[in-house]
C-alpha cells in the first residue's frame, strides 16, 4: 500500500462524506482510507459512522482523546509508505495525492504540502499563506498545514503527535518543528492542491486568545529551547543585525540575547 489517508472526525459527519469522495477522486492506485471517530456525540455523525461500517469502510472508534491522539491512532494502524492527515471538514484533490508521491517517490523529500483553496465561512483574518520552507520561519510561526503528505517513518522519527500540548489546534506545529529537527526535507509545491473549509465555530478559533498562545509557546520552549535558540543563533548570525553589530560584538551578543527571549512576539 503505497497512501493511507486518515481522517480524523469529531461531530463532522455532515462534511466527512465529501471528504472521502474528494479522496477517492485519485484512481492512479488503491488508497488506504482509516477514519477515527474520536468520540463524536451528534447523533447525525454517529449514523454515519454506522452507514460507512456498512460500507466497509475502515472506522476506528474512541472516547474523546483529541486530535494528536485520534490521528496517531490513525496512523499506527495505516498500512501505507505515506501518510496524508486529511480534517473530516476539508477535501483534497486528486492532483496533490498524484504529485506528492511522485516527489517522495524521488527519495529527495520526506514531506510534501500545498497551498489550500478555502471555502466556507471564509474571512480574511482565517486565511493562511503557506510558504517556501525555511526552518528558520518555521520556529516564528507555522505556516504549513496539517494536509501534508509524509513518509510514516517522519511520524515513526517523532513518535508521533505530541497529546500533550496545552490546547488543540497547534499539534502539527509542534509536528513540523520535531520534523525540522530531525533532519527530514520538505518541499513546497505553489499550488492551491486541496481545500480548506472555514468554519466560525472550529476548534482553531477556541485558541487565538493571548493567554492560550502563550501556553502553547511556553510549552514548546520548555519541549525544544535548546534547538530553538540554536537555530535563532545560526538565523542572526545570517543576518543584517550580525553584520552590523559585528564590530561592537558584546552589543551584539546582548541583542540576540534580547531577540532570543522576545522571541514568540512574532507569532502570528
Amino acid at each position: 500500500m503505497m497512501l493511507t489517508v486518515v481522517i480524523p472526525c469529531y461531530n463532522h459527519g455532515q462534511y466527512i462524506q465529501e471528504a472521502i469522495d474528494s479522496v477517492l477522486t485519485y484512481q492512479d492506485q488503491p488508497v488506504e482510507i482509516i477514519i477515527v471517530d474520536d468520540g463524536s456525540t451528534d447523533l447525525y455523525t454517529i449514523n454515519k459512522m454506522e452507514e460507512l461500517k456498512v460500507l466497509n469502510y475502515q472506522i476506528i472508534q474512541q472516547k474523546n482523546a483529541g486530535l494528536a491522539t485520534a490521528r496517531n491512532v490513525g496512523i499506527a494502524k495505516a498500512r501505507g509508505k505515506y501518510i496524508l492527515p486529511l480534517d473530516a471538514d476539508n477535501k483534497i484533490k486528486a492532483d496533490y495525492i498524484k504529485k506528492a508521491i511522485q516527489l517522495l517517490d524521488t527519495n529527495s523529500y520526506d514531506i510534501v504540502y500545498a497551498k489550500p483553496s478555502f471555502f466556507g465561512e471564509v474571512t480574511i483574518d482565517r486565511k493562511f499563506k503557506p510558504i517556501e520552507f525555511n526552518g528558520s520561519d518555521l520556529i516564528f510561526h507555522n505556516y504549513i498545514d496539517a494536509c501534508a503528505v509524509f513518509r510514516k517513518n517522519v511520524w515513526l522519527k517523532n513518535k508521533g503527535y505530541d497529546d500533550k500540548m496545552p490546547y488543540q489546534g497547534v499539534e502539527d506545529w509542534d509536528f513540523w518543528l520535531n520534523s525540522y529537527f530531525n533532519g527530514f526535507k520538505f518541499h513546497f509545491i505553489d499550488e492551491e492542491l486541496y481545500e480548506y473549509r472555514i468554519l466560525s465555530d472550529s476548534m482553531i478559533t477556541q485558541i487565538n486568545s493571548e493567554d492560550k498562545n502563550n501556553a502553547t509557546i511556553n510549552y514548546l520552549m520548555s519541549k525544544r529551547g535548546n534547538q530553538i535558540l540554536s537555530e535563532l543563533a545560526s538565523h542572526y548570525s545570517k543576518s543584517k543585525m550580525y553584520s552590523n553589530d559585528i564590530q561592537h560584538p558584546f552589543r551584539s551578543i546582548f541583542k540576540y540575547l534580547y531577540r532570543s527571549l522576545n522571541i514568540f512576539n512574532y507569532y502570528k
